[in-house]
Parts: structure tokens; sequence; C-alpha cells
């Protein structure tokens, strides 16, 4: 999963919504910490939901509440009980270095958070940020959780901002978000990245030689072929890291990959490359009508790209 989910003294297994967490392709795009408080990401330009500037974080609360939509339950019935409405406070945690994520993280009485060394010692996560939200406004639509509107999953009704800075992160640093005395023990994992590099528009293509751009979210296992076009400021070959939504490159059979090799096919004279991507890890949903493309190179650019694409397959 994209978006860190992690576990203190196993507390996630009597969530309620573990399985519908698990089900659907796009499932990353909000973590659920139990049956109601959940937050997504709000990703940097030319960033992932799995990354968060350096400074500061972006992201959403939201209240849910699961719907059953294949018994017919409409969550445009539903009504958004007072609670739902109240802002939650929130702690950020920078994981110990060396630490790849939350994995085994603790919390004590006095609620410092900690990690155990293999000789019982404790190594302590660090502090960087706390704040409270402003009360959560209902939402106009109610949006499901798994991107998929015709299948039973907990559906968002009332969402706040979260905007904090960050003290003493750096780059790389691997940070957990997480509600004030309580969330079940689930941390939302982000890493730091460095947001004050300049930022290139990408051009690129997606499913080339298709122009209804198709995505189907409920197959999770086919690839999606993106295209970059190389320009002035981004040279195909210095690109160094690239995903779809959430999806690092995917690995494609053997008859595919001659595909890959640069070759300037708009005739402009700059390389172009194409890419495969597996759909099960991209965050793409079934109400999604674009699609984004991020990536840094290695003369220290990001470049983000945009394309519509059309979702099909989403009637249940």
């Amino acid at each position: 999963m994209p978006l860190g989910r992690t576990t203190i003294a196993a507390a996630c297994a009597a969530l309620a919504l573990a399985s519908t967490l698990t089900t659907q392709p796009a499932s990353a795009r909000w973590v659920f910490h139990d049956d109601a408080v959940g937050e997504e990401i709000v990703a940097p330009p030319g960033g992932t939901q799995a990354q968060t500037c350096a400074h500061r974080l972006r992201a959403t609360a939201g209240y849910g509440h699961f719907i059953d939509v294949a018994n017919g339950e409409d969550p445009a019935a539903f009504e958004v009980p007072p609670d739902a409405l109240r802002g939650i406070s929130y702690e950020v945690w920078k994981a110990p270095r060396g630490l790849d994520g939350f994995s085994g993280a603790q919390v004590d009485d006095g609620g410092q958070v900690y990690f155990l060394n293999p000789d019982g010692s404790r190594r302590l996560a660090t502090l960087v940020a706390s704040l409270t939200t402003r009360p959560r406004a209902v939402r106009s639509t109610p949006v499901p959780s798994g991107g998929n509107p015709h299948v039973s999953d907990n559906f968002v009704f009332a969402t706040a901002p979260i905007r904090t800075p960050l003290r003493g992160v750096a780059p790389g640093d691997r940070l957990g978000l997480i509600p004030v005395g309580g969330g079940g023990g689930i941390f939302v994992g982000v890493t730091a990245m460095n947001c004050r590099r300049p930022l290139v528009a990408a051009r690129l293509d997606l499913r080339p030689g298709s122009r209804a751009d198709e995505v189907r979210p409920g197959r999770p296992n086919a690839l999606v072929p993106v295209r970059i076009f190389g320009s002035a400021r981004l040279g195909v070959r210095r690109i160094r890291t690239v995903h779809l939504g959430e999806a690092a490159p995917a690995v494609v059979p053997p008859a595919r990959r001659p595909s890959l090799r640069p070759r300037d096919v708009n005739r402009d004279g700059r390389l172009d490359r194409l890419y495969y991507f597996r759909q099960g890890d991209t965050d793409i949903g079934c109400i999604d009508a674009a699609a984004t493309l991020t990536g840094q190179t290695t003369d220290r650019k990001r470049f983000q790209g945009r394309s519509r694409i059309a979702t099909v397959g989403c009637d249940g």
C-alpha cells in the first residue's frame, strides 16, 4: 500500500473495516484508523501521496461511515451525526534514523512513540508537529474511500484541511501522522521530500494510440502504458524516479521490453520514453477524470504531468 498503515500492539486486528480497505485497487486514497476517523495525504507538486514537503505537511482529515451499497444503502440518505463535525487533534512523528517507517512502533503512558532494540533498549521517535483541525464540514457529495461509488465501502462525509509546518525534518525522513489519544495504533506513513527544487511540466500520452485513454480500476494486474515526451527542460535519459499516481514502473514481459528504449516518437529532435505501470499500484479510482504522473531527475528537478482518463468497469 502506498500510504503506510502501522499497528501498535496489534491493535488494528480489531478494525471493523480492515477487509474493505484491502479489496479495492485504489484503497490507499484514504487510510482509516477506525470506523470513522481517516486521512488523505495531499501530494505536493512532483510528489505522490506517500510523500510530503520537508518543511510542511498538507492532508485532509475526514469522517467516514460504512455504506452497504450492495444491499441498497444510499450514501446520499445517510444523516451525518454532530460528532462528525468536530475538529481532530493530530501528532506527526519522525522515525529514528535507519528505520524505514513506523512498523513496530509503540507508545508509552506519556505519549512518547518509541521502537525497541533487540537488547530491549528504546529508540525514540521525534515529535515534529502537533495540531488540531478546524471543525469538519459536510461534503456536498460523499466520497468512497476506495474510489468506486458502486461498491460497499467506507464513504467520507465530512472533511477539514490539515496544514502544519514541520520542525527538524530533512528530505528522506520517514514520518507518521496519527490522531491524538486514539486511532487504533495506525500511522499514516509519508516520506519527506525537497519541494524547493524546480518543477518542470511534463507532456505525456497515456495509453499511446488510444483516443479514449481508458483505465480499468477493477483490473489490478493490468499494465497502463504512459509515454513521456522529452523537452528542452526534461531529458528522458535523466529521469531517476517516476510514478503514475502511487505506482512505480512495473516489470514488463520480455516481448514489451524493446518499447522501453528511448526514441523520438513525435519527431521533434528530442527523445521520448515509454513506461508501464501496474494499475493496482496506482491511486486511480472510479471517480477520477485525470491521472497524475510525477518524478525526479538526476539533475535535481521535479516534474509533473496530467492526462485526462476515462474509467470503465466501475458499475459494481
